[in-house]
Parts: C-alpha cells; sequence; structure tokens
C-alpha cells in the first residue's frame, strides 16, 4: 500500500509540475502567436490571414493549454479527493466533480480551436468573397464560444474547488505560501465569471485573466514539488508542509 501511494504521489508531483511548465508554455507561445493582443484572437479576419506559422504557434499554444491548464488538474484533483474524502465528505465529492466539469470545459474549448484554425484559414485562402466572410465567421463563432462561453463557465467550478481544497491543507498544516496562491486564484475565477458577462468590464476580465496565467501555473510548480519532496510519505502520515 505505502509503494503504491508512492507512486501516486510521485506521478501527481511530476504532472504538477510539468503542467505548470506547460501552462507558461502556452502563455508564452499565445503572446508570440498574436505578438501580445490576445483580443485578435476573436476576429476571424485577423486569425484567418496569419502567417502560416503563426497560425502554428497559436496551434501549439492551444496542445500546450491541454497539458499545462487542464489535464495535470485531473492526476491533482484525483490525488487530493483520495486524500480527504474521509475528512471533506460530500463537499469533497463535490469539489472532485467540480475539477472534473474544469477540465472537461478547457479540453473542449482548446480543442475546437487547435483543430478548427489550419481548416478554416485554408478556406479562408482559396475561397471567393463569400467563402471568406463564412470561414471569418465561423472562427469567430468558435472563438467566441470556447474563451467566453465554455472556459468563461470554469469560474464558479474552480472557486468552489479551490475553497474546498484550501480548507483542507490548511487543516492539514500545509504553509500560507501553497494555500494563499491557490486562493488567490480561486477569487479570480469565482470574479471572472459575473465580470465576464458584461463587455464593459472587459479590462477587468484581463485583468483577472493575466493574475490567473500568472499565478495558478506557479501553485501548480509549488505543489509538485512539495509532494515529490515529501515522496516517501506513507498513506497514514499527514501531509504536513513546512
Amino acid at each position: 500500500m505505502n509503494a503504491n501511494h508512492n507512486k501516486t504521489v510521485r506521478l501527481t508531483g511530476w504532472a504538477a509540475i510539468l503542467g505548470g511548465v506547460f501552462a507558461y508554455l502556452n502563455v508564452g507561445l499565445m503572446a508570440v502567436a498574436t505578438q501580445g493582443d490576445m483580443a485578435v484572437t476573436l476576429q476571424g479576419a485577423t486569425m484567418l490571414a496569419l502567417p502560416a506559422g503563426s497560425r502554428q504557434l497559436f496551434r501549439l499554444s492551444m496542445f500546450a493549454d491541454l497539458l499545462g491548464f487542464y489535464l495535470p488538474l485531473l492526476a491533482i484533483g484525483g490525488h487530493l479527493w483520495s486524500k480527504y474524502r474521509q475528512q471533506a465528505g460530500a463537499q469533497g465529492d463535490m469539489a472532485a466533480l467540480a475539477i472534473t466539469v474544469y477540465v472537461t470545459l478547457g479540453l473542449v474549448g482548446a480543442c475546437l480551436q487547435l483543430a478548427a484554425l489550419n481548416p478554416l484559414a485554408q478556406l479562408h485562402a482559396s475561397g471567393d468573397p463569400a467563402t471568406k466572410a463564412a470561414a471569418e465567421a465561423a472562427w469567430t463563432a468558435i472563438a467566441t464560444a470556447s474563451q467566453k462561453g465554455l472556459w468563461w463557465c470554469e469560474g464558479p467550478v474552480v472557486l468552489f474547488w479551490g475553497l474546498v481544497v484550501g480548507a483542507q491543507l490548511k487543516r492539514d498544516g500545509w504553509s500560507a505560501s501553497l494555500r494563499l496562491p491557490l486562493a488567490l486564484v480561486g477569487v479570480c475565477f469565482g470574479l471572472a465569471f459575473p465580470v465576464g458577462f458584461f463587455p464593459a468590464m472587459d479590462r477587468l476580465s484581463y485583468g483577472l485573466l493575466v493574475v490567473i496565467v500568472a499565478v495558478f501555473p506557479l501553485w501548480m510548480i509549488l505543489f509538485g514539488s512539495r509532494l515529490l519532496r515529501r515522496g516517501e510519505l506513507n498513506a497514514t502520515q499527514p501531509l504536513t508542509a513546512k
């Protein structure tokens, strides 16, 4: 049992660290592909007219998004749920479902954009004006549905997961240096949900996004490093952080 526990700890730790690295890679590739202006990702005419190299960078950023902000959370969420399910009770079960919903929403949004960009760009390059207009409209609809629909709905589920997990980490003695970044991420996700409903508050929404993409990967790296540092803990010893 202890051997299986240690394997799970190592798997979760490395998933968290690599997830943080890929998450930062996602941000960097996106910044290069869009020249620092994320708003262009919602503009069909601009995105479909990008050079092939820039389009590939955008697609790579979506691939890094899958491996950074989403898939590793299955390992992290599963590990935390397994460890705290008895203490957290029904709230822990709800938190596990919440992080699963977050991952699902994120994967769908990123995959739609990754898959659709090149085919629509080819239509845009080879078609008549009507085809170009249709391709532009299709990309704008896909990107908007992903970023302002699917990803927008991540807010409340991440907030709830962060609150439940943060409470368990505090009860288990984890240091504030690990708990506070998670709390900040959860609050920003939660605020982004109502704020994103009002176009006039786009600047605030963008600011919250900047905090999320800067702090969430950092928390993942810190969390994974702490798990690996304590990888020899047996399944019954509390995961305290010093």
